[in-house]
């Protein structure tokens, strides 16, 4: 959620519990189980070095690569999933980055507008409201297509717009 849009009011004055601390207890008490489950698995695992008066070095069983599975003192281990295109270094710029052979293209931005009859978006913020309904969103964080009965090509696509950037939005308050 946008800090912009954070309301910390309590709407809820039935004397319940708010939403906001169930989530909250819930959240905490996931990690206590969590962590808890955590410490039982690692007193059930057997440990590399441990009961053994060999100096010899103990092979790792976590290694793998592309090549295939990895084997260490006769017992096998599956390889990882790998990825299909090379990655891409980190970066803090604002811009889309991706994969050699691969290509983006911007399908819905901001201000769009839904119909021909729809308002050009205005880079200055002065859309009014009823131009705002008829265009795209912003801030896209998920899209999605459903197919209508089966097909590749027709059906409906669907776009989740996580939050509003109350600066850009309303520039001048």
């Amino acid at each position: 959620m946008s800090e912009a849009t954070h309301d910390p009011t309590v709407y809820n004055r039935s004397g319940n519990e708010p939403f906001e601390s169930v989530v909250r207890r819930l959240a905490q008490r996931r990690r206590l189980l969590k962590g808890g489950l955590g410490i039982a698995a690692l007193g059930m695992l057997p440990l590399a070095g441990c009961g053994s008066d060999s100096d010899a070095p103990v092979a790792s069983d976590n290694a793998t690569n592309d090549a295939g599975p990895s084997t260490s003192g006769g017992a096998t281990t599956p390889a990882g999933p790998t990825l299909k295109f090379d990655s891409i270094p980190g970066s803090r710029t604002d811009a889309v980055a991706i994969p050699p052979g691969y290509t983006a293209q911007v399908l819905a931005p901001w201000g769009e507008p839904l119909t021909a009859l729809g308002t050009a978006w205005q880079a200055d913020g002065s859309n009014t409201a009823a131009d705002q309904a008829a265009a795209v969103g912003m801030h896209h964080d998920g899209m999605w297509f459903h197919p209508v009965g089966g097909s590749s090509t027709e059906g409906v696509l669907v776009i989740n717009h996580e939050y509003i950037d109350q600066n850009a939005l309303h520039p001048d308050g």
